[in-house]
């Protein structure tokens, strides 16, 4: 039986033991004494049917239980903690890995078969089962002579589903019969479906399409997810790899109890006495020595409790890794298991070295070029780079709350979601913070955040705030490429204009700047000259609402539709979803998975439209923004800064 049901059943009980107990000695009268006794037992049924409902046995294909170690599940923590059990099955934590049914498949199977890149996928279900009829993800690995031009198609079921906020995407188990390609077999390996579910548009897109990676016409091979997904999406996973077959475990999917606690398996059974639950607290006692609480840690500590996750990390012991998982347990140190891989311009790391032997551009497609960490889910590395946590007390905690969030897109708690936090050890700020800020109390130019952690990390179509704590810096941005928190908020002003103000503000030392750099916007020149990743912060930025109210929002729309033709899938998206936003865009549609023809048709129909709003909204003009006095694009200007763009290729790694 599943602990959390005999705790349920002790409750229960428990209950109605203590209400007869107290109907005795108060001497009522029968009528009342089997009233209490029916009470109790009708909420012993509801304490029973929240505790004990069983799990539908597993389709096959899934990862198998542990059967080992103190792992056991989460069904086992809501008796004693539904309030936490709540807010965790509410988080996407939860959902990041789930088995594939009616109530988890998020997409719409019905639209027959999908098409990219010259191969097929054919979409059906089979009763509730989720099915795909998909080109052989062998193929891919296929380097013999032999190999066909296409790949045979296979039928597997989908088995399992990551992510419900952003995307999801679908896994399945190769069939062990069906097929002779390549004497294939079922190795036990998850294979990713090379389509995504895209939960805010409701619509399918080709995986590699969902990243910010270099245009190509050729299909990437599927990601496996028991070579590296399992490491974050599952509670204690072990691959089990013996360099032919997995036989993967996981003591649960999905980002659950334990993965933050740790086993919970004596703590569970230590407190199914509610004696001893109920005593400790009666005596005052905090802290239960059977479980780990992140929030009892200190800040290091808790900090790789989040970091065993959301960092950039290499496993240290890659052969035990394979057969056994990471032994990493909250509250041990993580450095034990997973070197934290950070940004060296001279790697010296062996761990680093290590990485950049199999994955050569894994700095240049995670790090801006002074070191600062610039893709979404690896917080703990700009977090480690910073003075408050280097010097202070400062952890993820500080700011975020895997139970008492706001919302659970961030999990931010009411603390961490205002300027709580950052006032706690900077008190000095609290009475008069604009002779700090220089911006009006209350306004989005005061708020710490966006000064000290501006959006400048990608991932998912959107822009992330850095979580590297630090200060504008105009010297940074012109000699790394990092935009500063100035020039993004205030999109039509120059590096110059930033330079001055940190300059008379802060005493920051004057930097170099060329003549464009000090009379044309920063934001234009990086979203017209620069890289993918620049093209798509700033593209997200003339978006952002705070930015709009610095900046205006009647002039981006001159400047928006040149990305509607980027190579890059993922820009075109970002500008598509800030187009929106400006007047005269209401109604806009755009494809941004559309063909070439098609882009540019829209790319033409984007700026007839804000030709024609930009007599009544157009708020900016000049050089600076590349708009002629009489409201009509500098084309030249505009020319010459596409003529510079850089088109080093660049894949944001997530």
């Amino acid at each position: 039986m599943d602990p959390s049901s005999l705790v349920g059943m002790e409750l229960a009980f428990f209950t109605l033991a203590m209400i007869l107990i107290v109907a005795i000695f108060a001497q009522r009268s029968n009528r009342l004494i089997i009233a209490g006794a029916l009470l109790a037992v009708s909420c012993a049924a509801v304490a029973w049917s929240l505790v004990s409902e069983p799990d539908r046995p597993p389709p096959s294909g899934l990862p198998g239980p542990l059967d080992e170690f103190d792992f056991t599940s989460s069904n086992s923590c809501r008796a004693c903690h539904p309030a936490q059990y709540e807010s965790w099955h509410h988080s996407f934590h939860r959902t990041m890995t789930q088995r594939a049914t009616q109530h988890s498949v998020l997409a719409d199977w019905t639209v027959g078969s999908l098409q990219d890149r010259g191969f097929t996928t054919r979409l059906f279900q089979n009763g509730e089962d989720f099915w795909a009829e998909l080109p052989d993800p062998l193929w891919h690995q296929d380097t013999s002579p032999e190999k066909p031009a296409v790949p045979p198609q296979i039928e597997a079921q989908v088995v399992m589903t990551t992510g419900s906020h952003h995307l999801q995407n679908y896994w399945i188990r190769r069939p062990s019969e069906g097929t002779a390609y390549l004497d294939s077999f079922d190795n036990g390996a998850l294979v990713q479906l090379p389509w995504v579910w895209m939960v805010e548009e409701q619509r399918w897109s080709p995986v590699q399409d969902s990243f910010l990676t270099p245009p190509s016409p050729h299909a990437e091979p599927p990601s496996v997810w028991n070579t590296s997904c399992h490491l974050c999406h599952s509670v204690a996973p072990e691959p089990r790899f013996d360099g032919e077959n997995f036989d993967t475990r996981a003591a649960e999917l999905g980002i659950a109890c334990e993965a933050c606690h740790g086993p919970g398996q004596a703590h569970a059974e230590a407190n199914r006495s509610p004696m001893r639950r109920y005593s400790r607290r009666l005596l005052g006692q905090e802290g239960d020595p059977t479980i780990v609480n992140p929030a009892r840690l200190d800040a290091q500590a808790s900090t790789e409790v989040c970091g065993q996750c959301h960092s950039f990390t290499r496993v240290i012991d890659l052969a035990g890794w394979q057969k056994n998982g990471v032994p990493y347990r909250p509250g041990e140190s993580l450095a034990d298991s997973k070197a934290l891989l950070l940004h060296e311009d001279n790697p010296q790391n062996p761990h680093l070295r290590a990485q950049l032997a199999d994955e050569p551009n894994a700095l240049v497609g995670r790090y801006w070029g002074d070191g600062t960490i610039r893709v979404a889910g690896r917080e703990y590395n700009g977090l480690a780079e910073s003075a408050c946590f280097q010097k202070g007390e400062m952890s993820c905690l500080s700011c975020h709350s895997s139970h008492d969030y706001q919302e659970p897109a961030d999990q931010l708690s009411a603390v961490g979601a205002g300027d709580g936090a950052c006032l706690e050890c900077h008190p000095s700020f609290r009475d008069n913070p604009s002779a700090h800020t220089h911006h009006e109390l209350g306004s989005e130019g005061s708020r710490c955040q966006n000064c000290h952690m501006p959006h400048t990390t990608y991932g998912l179509f959107t822009a992330m705030r850095s979580h590297r704590i630090d200060s504008p810096s105009v010297e940074v941005s012109k000699s790394t490429g990092r935009p500063n928190a100035c020039n993004l908020c205030h999109l039509d002003q120059s590096l110059a204009w930033t330079d001055g103000y940190l300059q008379d503000w802060y005493g920051q030392s004057p930097t170099t700047l060329d003549r464009d750099e000090q009379t044309q916007s920063a934001a234009v020149r990086w979203l017209l000259r620069g890289d993918a990743a620049q093209r798509a912060i700033i593209a997200w930025h003339m978006g952002w609402e705070p930015a709009q109210k610095a900046s205006g929002r009647g002039w981006q729309g001159a400047h928006l539709p040149v990305l509607l033709v980027d190579p890059y899938v993922s820009v075109r998206r970002v500008a598509q979803r800030s187009l929106e936003t400006l007047p005269g865009f209401e109604t806009f549609e755009y494809d941004h998975l559309g063909s070439s023809d098609q882009q540019i048709a829209s790319r033409r129909e984007a700026w007839t439209r804000w030709q024609k709003s930009a007599p009544r909204y157009l708020d900016r003009r000049g050089p600076a923004v590349l708009i002629q006095p009489d409201g009509r694009i500098d084309e030249a200007a505009l020319v010459e800064q596409l003529n510079e763009r850089d088109e080093t290729p660049l894949r944001i790694i997530e």
